[in-house]
């Protein structure tokens, strides 16, 4: 057999899997979208925001997230719940796909919040932002360069450390550029984009989500290489089968 030929054999045999595949799809899909409808596709944050009304200020941020499965992957989010001094991890809940999609960017980031002043927010924006300017937690204080940086005060300082402020505060014109961002509805990744899942700050605050999203890469290409080396497999046995032989 030459090579020629035998390549026209895989393809086919290619096309015949992937006709299996979309066969099996339309069987299972109504199934999957029955599941759907059950309570998964229901906005978490949403909910939420019901829950915390009454509340005069609160974070939701998108603590973590992870995804699971492979022909009918499910998909999950975790909150953290920021109220004043007080911080609430909740466990991961299930979520509809395209709210896990439309959020991925975001990991880390505040997904909506509520300022001192009642104004809620639902534009994402690096957890802390929404602190700024407030006298209650902090000052505006002049640096030697004639500009102006954001400087909270003791009691929460840490909140620049989790920022990575340095330890001293936000420069005001990058505050304005989050302001303009904010006014836009655009979401904010920080002046050099380092928060969010692309962002440096984010990688090196979330090691555990990073390290499950490489394992799972890994494992899709090893399956994907174990399907191609059996495929490849059955396909000389079956041309030795039929007498057929390579030639070079």
């Amino acid at each position: 057999m030459s090579k020629n030929e035998f390549e026209e054999i895989l393809i086919k045999s290619m096309l015949l899997l992937r006709a299996k595949l979309i066969f099996f799809l339309c069987i299972f899909s109504p199934v999957v979208f029955l599941l759907q409808g059950c309570g998964v596709g229901q906005n978490p944050i949403e909910k939420i925001q019901r829950e915390l009304q009454d509340q005069k200020e609160y974070t939701i941020i998108l603590n973590d997230m992870r995804e699971e499965g492979n022909f009918f992957p499910s998909y999950y989010h975790q909150y953290r719940i920021d109220i004043g001094d007080q911080k609430i991890q909740r466990p991961f809940i299930e979520v509809d796909e395209s709210l896990y999609k439309k959020n991925e960017p975001y990991l880390g980031m505040a997904l909506s919040g509520k300022t001192a002043d009642g104004v809620v927010t639902n534009t994402p924006f690096p957890n802390g932002y929404q602190y700024v300017g407030n006298p209650q937690y902090g000052t505006w204080r002049e640096n030697d360069r004639g500009g102006s940086m954001w400087e909270f005060y003791g009691k929460y300082m840490l909140m620049s450390q989790v920022m990575n402020w340095a330890g001293f505060g936000l420069q005001r014109n990058h505050y304005n550029d989050y302001s303009s961002f904010r006014g836009r509805g655009q979401p904010y990744y920080g002046p050099n984009r380092q928060y969010g899942t692309a962002g440096t700050v984010t990688q090196k605050q979330k090691p555990d989500f990073f390290k499950r999203k490489m394992a799972k890469k890994s494992r899709s290409q090893n399956r994907f290489q174990n399907k191609v080396g059996q495929r490849m497999g059955r396909s000389k046995n079956t041309f030795r089968n039929r007498g057929f032989s390579f030639g070079k």
